[in-house]
């Protein structure tokens, strides 16, 4: 009888299925072999270590996450962002953990998230004649609010009442920083050179100009 072949992202989706009913902590190479109803074989065919395939596997959860951002709402398409990370905790939060609530490893989801979350901005009628600096920052409070919420969720702290009060808050918080990023006032001096490091850190780009240009500026 001839074997069945499991291919690299066999392994990946099944660890992801692991990490997903029982946590990052709980990944091993039986546990995946067990979901895949195969021998370890295929684990370490594919994968050096275990720890590659846990890297692996946070790629993959990335892409699930992602595609909950991404869905249409009802809220400004900005805030639907934000609902996507929490819907995201409350049905997985074992994966949520391991992104968010995990010591950073070999890999680090968030700047890539940032990146397309960015991406995404660029595109919003709302936000995109923002300068991109100020999408940015605006993205880094959203953020900060949106992720202490979803860690209470992952953490239990969340009934079916709560959940609707936490898109509420979410709603009207999400509604006063959008409003807020349209009226900033001039900054001092030292305050653009540390948001020029802020957005090196976050761009590797260490020149502050290149935050400022404006979706309209660009075509000139």
């Amino acid at each position: 009888m001839k074997k069945t072949k499991f291919t690299r992202e066999d392994v990946v989706l099944a660890a992801v299925s692991v990490i997903d009913s029982e946590g990052i902590s709980q990944l091993t190479a039986r546990k995946v072999a067990v979901e895949m109803g195969a021998s370890t074989a295929p684990v370490y065919s594919n994968f050096k270590n275990m720890d590659d395939l846990a890297v692996a596997a946070k790629k993959a959860t990335v892409e699930i996450m992602m595609a909950l951002l991404e869905k249409p709402g009802e809220q400004l398409q900005f805030i639907n962002i934000g609902e996507g990370v929490l819907q995201f905790a409350k049905n997985h939060p074992y994966l949520y953990d391991a992104l968010f609530l995990q010591p950073t490893t070999s890999y680090d989801p968030g700047p890539q998230i940032m990146d397309r979350i960015l991406e995404k901005m660029a595109t919003i009628p709302e936000l995109k004649t923002l300068q991109p600096v100020e999408r940015l920052i605006l993205l880094k409070k959203m953020a900060i609010f949106t992720h202490g919420m979803a860690s209470e969720i992952c953490s239990g702290f969340l009934n079916q009442y709560q959940w609707r009060e936490l898109l509420l808050l979410l709603e009207e918080v999400g509604e006063a920083l959008v409003a807020a990023s349209h009226r900033s006032l001039p900054r001092k001096e030292q305050d653009n050179d540390l948001l020029g490091t802020f957005w090196s850190k976050c761009h590797n780009s260490p020149k502050f100009d290149d935050c400022l240009e404006t979706e309209g500026d660009s075509d000139d």
